[in-house]
């Protein structure tokens, strides 16, 4: 446990004028092309309060022959979750730090994700399975397939690409199927009260668009609990809105946040392309004869991004585009969203429309760094510093600081290295970015980080900083003071394997919830 240390984190900024990329991609119509860069610059993403505008969509590619009506009848949109309550207070679960795994009834590992909703139900993952712990229980109760989870077991039957009720007529030409393959369940986050949101892993393989016989793999899953203890199960399945139906490429689930505070009940979904903005207690089926798109557009924001290209500028092209694998999210204090991918970064600013936000791109309601991007110390840098435009980043984390600096870390690859010889290989570290200063750029070691590659990390209400590794436990951070701690497996994590890390601010102190590959910890107080 270090005391203090001099910040010797290496500022790099761009010399002459200061260049700003404003660059975001409505996915649809990408073409399932990849990227992502950025840029120091003066000018923040979040340059002060900007006007929503009002967008022109453009114009959507013709859906082909219309659509025959859904083969059956929608029922009515489920009831939304009760009033929010007031947060605050310690909660109902201990003040102290609490381990939880086989002996509370967790049956499987690795934990993927642990999380609570907006009335404390606790509830965990594994890649097999879904948990909850309610206020005042001793043991987990355990959900999967059988009980509504769209695993690989269960999968979702669509005809003409659109919900169909279960039984209901569809010609075998027309029906398709859409749930997790076999690598199960990625991600959870806590939704609103008795709600979670389980994230799947997805087939990409496939050139994402209606012909595409793996469209509707991954996904997301809304459960809802309810008073007798089964699941309410509704499947989201992405699809680009306002696009005729034709593109599908949003799939694997590698980042869910949802916002409890700036503009309750958003949630954000980072996938292998491009990130959603979902508005959850609006979703609906499409009735009988209603195109399934029409029904989307109302919660469904599918989807933007930040994107750069390979090894050159972009252009009006598409095919050299670099774009997703959105480890990284975070939402900001004024509810707009920051996310980081494998190419890049960016910003963009929360809107009330789904179909309005998935055309921020281009506009001052988004912002993305990385391009053009000339090499290092030249252009607009994608966050960090790769050889050339379009090489990987490998952004796995992203985090606001109470003070509005933007942390983010490298490291989707354990074993990863700056020096690696394959460039797809590489980590860079940890960088933070705030208006005044641009880009800083720290080595793990200098924030107590015994390793260089960064599975994830989380910025404290208290300014201090959380960094989980790969194999060596929690390092905490405090920027202000230098002083850099430790937390092991035996000293308050069951595994130093860490899976991931997520906050809950709803209670006080707050809680963090710490994956592992054996288990999960709620940590309430730090060292």
């Amino acid at each position: 446990m270090g005391n203090g240390m001099v910040l010797g984190a290496r500022v790099r900024l761009l010399a002459g004028a200061l260049l700003l990329a404003i660059l975001a991609f409505a996915a649809a119509g990408c073409g399932g092309s990849k990227g992502g860069t950025t840029q120091q610059s003066n000018e923040a993403p979040d340059a002060g309060p900007t006007p929503t505008p009002t967008p022109t969509p453009s114009p959507s590619p013709s859906p082909g022959p219309t659509p025959s009506p859904s083969p059956s009848p929608s029922p009515s949109p489920s009831p939304s979750p009760s009033p929010t309550p007031t947060f605050g207070g310690a909660g109902p679960w201990p003040a102290d730090n609490v381990t939880y795994g086989a002996s509370d009834g967790l049956r499987e590992t690795p934990v993927v994700g642990a999380s609570t909703d907006e009335s404390q139900d606790l509830w965990a993952a594994t890649p097999q399975a879904l948990y909850v712990m309610r206020p005042g229980d001793k043991a987990f109760r355990r959900y999967d397939a059988a009980d509504g989870l769209h695993l690989a077991s269960n999968p979702e039957r669509y005809c003409r690409n659109g919900w169909i009720a279960p039984g209901a007529y569809c010609p075998d030409s027309d029906t398709s199927y859409g749930a997790a393959v076999d690598r199960g369940i990625s991600e959870i986050v806590g939704g609103g009260p008795n709600e979670v949101f389980v994230g799947y892993w997805g087939d990409e393989s496939g050139v994402g668009d209606v012909t595409d016989g793996a469209r509707h793999t991954g996904k997301v899953d809304r459960v809802r609990l309810q008073a007798d203890g089964t699941l309410q199960v509704d499947r989201f399945d992405f699809e680009s809105i306002d696009h005729g139906g034709q593109y599908w490429h949003n799939r694997t689930v590698y980042r869910l946040v949802y916002d409890h505070f700036a503009h309750p009940h958003t949630l954000y979904v980072g996938t292998n392309h491009g990130v959603n903005l979902m508005l959850p207690d609006k979703f609906r089926h499409a009735v009988a004869g209603e195109w399934f798109d029409l029904a989307n557009q109302e919660y469904m924001g599918d989807h933007l991004h930040a994107r750069v290209c390979w090894h050159a500028p972009c252009d009006n092209t598409e095919s050299n585009q670099r774009m997703g694998d959105w480890h990284g999210l975070a939402v900001d204090a004024k509810g707009d969203l920051w996310h980081g991918g494998k190419w890049t970064a960016g910003w963009i600013q929360w809107n009330a429309s789904p179909l309005q936000w998935i055309y921020e791109g281009g506009t001052a309601a988004m912002v993305g760094w990385g391009d053009p991007y000339y090499g290092p110390g030249s252009g607009s840098r994608p966050v960090f510093e790769p050889p050339q435009e379009g090489d990987p980043v490998n952004v796995s984390a992203v985090s606001v600081a109470p003070d509005g600096k933007v942390w983010f870390a490298s490291g989707i690859f354990p074993g990863c290295s700056p020096g690696a010889a394959n460039v797809e290989a590489r980590c860079y570290g940890i960088a933070s970015w705030d208006k005044a200063g641009g880009f800083t750029y720290w080595d793990p070691g200098q924030l107590g980080s015994p390793e260089y590659h960064v599975q994830d990390l989380v910025a404290l209400p208290d300014g201090r900083l959380v960094v989980a590794t790969a194999s060596s436990g929690l390092a905490v951070f405090d920027p202000a003071t230098g002083k850099k701690t430790s937390v092991r497996a035996g000293s308050g994590l069951p595994d130093d394997r860490v899976q991931r890390l997520e906050l809950d601010t709803m209670v006080s102190p707050p809680a963090l919830h710490v994956s592992t590959a054996t288990g999960f910890a709620t940590l309430r107080k730090l060292p």
